[in-house]
């Protein structure tokens, strides 16, 4: 695998991760915020040493753009659960070095459902990367999303399996985790953006989401 797809999807799964570590609310307004983020043992949390957000005054000016248009290629909710963006996680991420030259812009997005008395709610986050012209090929694909899943199920248990799908005629790669926790990638053809997401719980909302893009 090459070492610069390493970096680039390992970046991505590992901030996407850290805010899916966020405890769903059991009341209030659904959606990640940033005093959401951090591990809780009801979750799959990434290590300190893995994951470490940077503070204000390190960021510096984003390699890449955040482009919230990217987000018209959801559907409005999930289940009845709407799909919140997350402008600050994407920042995280359009900052990282190793996006420059193959991600032109980012967005993410997330839908936590209230968690129920016991147990862990339906949850969603989804970042959508529109890749520089002439990157992507088949290659390059497979080790975004070898090296995505490899991140995020190195945290829920290691990868358990592998399966294709046909979703409202999108060509679907799905990966679970030992531990519950599935990935999903799209590449969406017209626009250029591959949509990746980390799910979990009965609602299936990674496949949903798959369901109501506009592309």
């Amino acid at each position: 695998m090459r070492p610069d797809l390493v970096a680039l999807a390992t970046a991505v799964a590992l901030v996407v991760m850290a805010v899916s570590c966020a405890p769903p609310p059991r009341d209030g307004p659904i959606g990640p915020t940033p005093s959401h983020v951090g591990p809780t043992p009801s979750l799959v949390a990434p290590t300190a040493s893995v994951v470490i957000a940077p503070t204000p005054s390190l960021v510096a000016a984003p390699a890449i753009a955040v482009d919230d248009t990217l987000l018209e290629l959801l559907p409005n909710d999930v289940g009845g659960v709407p799909l919140t963006g997350d402008p600050a996680t994407a920042a995280e991420i359009a900052v990282d070095p190793s996006l420059t030259g193959f991600v032109a812009a980012v967005a993410v997005a997330a839908a936590f459902a209230p968690a129920p008395t016991e147990g862990v709610g339906d949850y969603v986050v989804v970042t959508l990367a529109r890749l520089e012209p002439g990157v992507f090929d088949d290659a390059f694909f497979r080790d975004w999303r070898d090296t995505f899943d490899g991140a995020v199920c190195a945290q829920a248990g290691g990868v358990a399996g592998h399966a294709e799908a046909g979703i409202a005629a999108h060509r679907t790669y799905i990966t679970t985790c030992a531990g519950g926790v599935r990935t999903y990638h799209v590449h969406l053809d017209l626009s250029g953006v591959i949509v990746s997401m980390q799910a979990m719980g009965d609602g299936r909302f990674g496949e949903r989401v798959v369901e109501g893009l506009t592309e």
